[in-house]
């Protein structure tokens, strides 16, 4: 599930969407994203971030 995301992601997909499609929280998705950028050292991105990209 979580490299589900992170290709949606890398796609520039708005993370509110993937959590949908994945049935789960956009917060719960938010954290996990987010520790794995902390655990792989990836610059997490900010939600402004993905709102300047749309």
């Amino acid at each position: 599930m979580l490299a589900v995301a992170l290709r949606r992601r890398d796609a520039k997909e708005p993370v509110t969407a993937i959590a949908s499609h994945l049935g789960v929280g956009r917060s719960t998705l938010y954290r996990t994203l987010s520790a794995n950028d902390e655990a792989t050292g990836r610059e997490p991105e900010s939600p402004a971030d993905e709102a300047a990209a749309h």
